[in-house]
């Protein structure tokens, strides 16, 4: 007399290694709604409500029976007979402890449903030979009826549809159980789908308030056992606390000696630092000093160098006036050597020309006088003599112009040279 939904399957070992196949059911929380009496309905029954819902998808006259109980909304309400009604009141939660390992339930549910299938899936028919040739194959084949009763009889297996029956199967035994997450673990397999609706029913021979004090003395032990566990754990924590305590004490005194180490270690470091800003300010004076005393001397160098580039200038200056003197007096010198030598190329050439025109004239009167000899002793005046001397003359004044004229020349050359 429990509701509950199919989970699924999956298998168990045994202690020997046996691999048993069991199914998970969830029965957990199942109330009672109400009770059947002889008195008032003639029979006696518990109505048990499982699952939980939403009071706005519950209908209302579930939900005035749910309040009226003093129960949340239930989602599924199912009715089951039994002889006594007497163990649980209205209202009551039934616990999943009721049952016990290796009992025999009885587990009803709806089958799947297929649909409209055929013999051979329905009723199991072997069906007519696969091969070709043969016109029977899946059909259902004869009926038959002959001439009497002339009708198919009721009862014949036909195609038609199949599943979605409610279907019983008995004898199942319950393997284990979870009361806190109220599972019940069956052997073998349970009719419906996934999710699908179950009731399990309990032997009627089994006395179920014995099993209801049972289950109360689990549940106070169980409670006894979770407040143990709950002090246990409250002690636990206290005892971890204190050693965390302690623990945090030795690490706190542990960080202060080490920050007391790291405040020496700093401290030295930033004496170390202080050593060394000093001998860096040293060494800064030191190498500003020397770079002082290195400007200095550049600077001093750079005035000798100015000292000495100045007196080489002025010495240089001298040299290229000396130069400029002595080329001066080499180019008079040069000029009153040529001049002397122009003139004394003019003298050798005046002479030059007298003598030549001494001789010119004496060949001319040696000419003159052979002429004269030759004619028949005529007389020969001397003004045609005198005329050829005359010209001789003009010739010998044209050659003197022309070599002044040269002198003139050659002596504006040299100035324009110099």
């Amino acid at each position: 007399m429990l509701i509950g939904r199919k989970l699924g399957m999956t298998r168990i070992f045994t202690e020997s290694g046996e691999s048993v196949p069991v199914t998970v059911i969830k029965a957990s929380p199942c109330f009672v709604i109400d009770r059947r009496t002889e008195e008032k309905d003639g029979y006696s029954a518990y109505v048990m409500g499982f699952g939980e819902k939403k009071e706005q998808r519950v209908k209302k006259p579930v939900l005035g029976l749910c309040k009226k109980a003093g129960i949340p909304p239930v989602e599924v309400i199912r009715e089951f007979r039994v002889n006594d009604t007497s163990a649980f009141d209205v209202g009551e939660k039934i616990p999943v402890s009721l049952l016990q390992k290796g009992d025999k339930v009885n587990v009803v549910g709806f089958s799947k449903g297929r649909g409209f299938q055929g013999v051979v899936k329905r009723w199991h028919f072997s069906g007519g030979p696969a091969s070709h040739g043969s016109t029977f194959h899946r059909t259902p084949g004869s009926a038959g009826a002959g001439t009497y009763p002339g009708r198919v009889l009721k009862g014949k297996k036909f195609p038609g549809r199949m599943g979605n029956d409610r279907v019983t199967v008995k004898n199942l035994e319950v393997v284990t159980l979870d009361e806190e997450k109220g599972l019940v673990v069956v052997r073998g397999a349970v009719p419906g789908f996934t999710n699908g609706l179950v009731l399990i029913k309990i032997d009627n021979n089994i006395d179920v308030s014995a099993r209801k004090e049972l289950a109360k003395e689990k549940l106070e032990k169980a409670k006894v056992e979770k407040e143990r566990e709950k002090v246990e754990e409250k002690v636990e924590e206290v005892v971890t606390e204190e050693k965390v305590e302690e623990k945090t004490e030795e690490k706190a005194e542990a960080k202060v000696d080490k920050k007391e180490d790291i405040v020496e270690k700093i401290k030295d470091k930033t004496k170390k630092a202080e050593k060394k800003e000093e001998k860096a300010k040293k060494s800064k004076v030191e190498v500003s000093k020397e770079k002082t005393e290195e400007k200095v001397e550049e600077v001093v160098v750079e005035e000798k160098v100015e000292e000495k580039v100045e007196e080489a200038k002025e010495k240089a200056e001298e040299k290229a006036e000396e130069n400029i003197e002595d080329k001066e007096k080499e180019e008079t010198e040069k000029k009153e050597e040529k001049i002397e030598s122009v003139e004394e190329t003019k003298e050798t050439k005046d002479v030059d020309v007298e003598e030549k025109k001494e001789e010119e004239a004496e060949e001319v009167k040696e000419e003159a006088i052979e002429a004269k000899t030759e004619t028949d002793g005529k007389e020969v005046k001397d003004e045609p003599f005198d005329a050829k001397t005359e010209d001789e003359d003009k010739k010998v004044k044209n050659e003197g112009d022309e070599e002044e004229k040269t002198e003139e020349e050659d002596q504006s050359k040299e100035k324009g040279d110099s």
